[in-house]
């Protein structure tokens, strides 16, 4: 948890590309590699121009995102690539590489996956496989209320929960303006770096005025790696994998500290952050994910209490058109998170 609160005399820096007007936007990388690099390849340490038999990334940057758009913004990757070694000129390969990466933003709300595995029988070494999903979100927000006058300060607190497990990293940032500087007025980041261990969620607090206007940025990354290095006898029957699967979201919301305070959080999008979307079940989480409908309790509507009382955010979640059908064994791997 961390707790940030601006001062006047802040000078910290916001690096935060604002989105138009009318419409947060969303960024989606899916990337599998044929090299054994599961904490370095990343939106900003490779390349998505390419694609070849060694490597497949795919991603679309800056796209609007409207909580209308039931679809939300998503890409996938997949990748088979068979090794050989010099000497081998049988139709056997010595290792089969396999990879899935899939990333899904939506309003408040992120998924990001990726399995990667190797089979074979082992005596050509390659560095092995790495992939990573990842999915970004640019918003802003709008402090209003129907009580207090515009200029007015309250404290807002950010949480993110976040299910899952595997290697990844969650981010968030809140700028605003102060005294002419854009000033972070909160910022974290919580990662894993273990495929047994998931990354923990985060929160804290900040001031904020009624009537402004404030930039939001937040991420997840999901990765993960399998190296062919030290092939064992029981490796050629089962083979290796990893996963790193935070396919059953990471929600982002804010609440006012005092319950009791009549205020609003809007993103440009139409997102209502200061409503707690409800949790779905694995299951339900597994079939968004596969991209079938998946229909709320209810509708969203404009709560006057606190975000506690049970009033939640709607969403109904399809396949995003275009979008790759996921093979069989990434479906099993979704189904092995989920308990299924």
């Amino acid at each position: 948890m961390r707790i940030a609160i601006a001062s006047s005399s802040a000078v910290v820096l916001f690096a935060f590309a604002g989105p138009t007007a009318h419409a947060a936007t969303a960024s989606v990388y899916a990337h599998v590699e044929t090299r054994y690099e599961p904490n370095v390849i990343g939106p900003n340490t490779s390349s998505c121009n390419t694609n070849n038999d060694t490597r497949e990334c795919n991603r679309l940057l800056d796209q609007p995102l409207l909580v209308t758009d039931q679809n939300g913004v998503s890409t996938a990757s997949q990748l088979r690539r068979e090794v050989f070694a010099p000497t081998n000129t049988g139709g056997v390969p010595n290792f089969l590489l396999t990879g899935n990466a899939h990333a899904l933003a939506l309003p408040g709300s992120l998924h990001a996956s990726v399995t990667v595995a190797v089979s074979g029988t082992g005596g050509a070494f390659v560095p092995g496989i790495s992939g990573y999903g990842y999915a970004a979100v640019e918003d802003r927000i709008r402090i209003r209320s129907s009580t207090l006058a515009d200029g007015t300060a309250v404290t807002l607190s950010t949480v993110f929960n976040i299910t899952g497990i595997g290697e990844g990293t969650l981010y968030v940032n809140v700028a605003g303006r102060r005294n002419g500087i854009e000033t972070v007025l909160f910022g974290d980041t919580e990662s894993s770096n273990s495929a047994l261990r998931s990354i923990a969620g985060m929160g804290g607090s900040f001031i904020a005025y009624i009537g402004e206007t404030l930039g939001v940025d937040y991420s997840l990354r999901a990765s993960t790696g399998v190296s062919t290095a030290a092939w064992r006898a029981d490796e050629v029957a089962n083979g290796r994998m990893s996963q790193s699967t935070y396919g059953n979201s990471a929600y982002l919301y804010f609440a006012s500290a005092d319950p009791a305070v009549d205020v609003y959080i809007d993103g440009v999008g139409g997102y209502d952050y200061v409503l707690p979307p409800a949790i779905p079940e694995p299951h339900t989480a597994l079939l968004m994910l596969l991209g079938l409908t998946v229909v709320g309790a209810g509708a969203r509507r404009r709560r006057h209490d606190s975000p506690g009382s049970g009033g939640a955010a709607v969403f109904v979640k399809r396949k995003a058109s275009g979008s790759r059908p996921i093979e069989e064994p990434w479906l099993k791997t979704l189904m092995q998170v989920s308990g299924h």
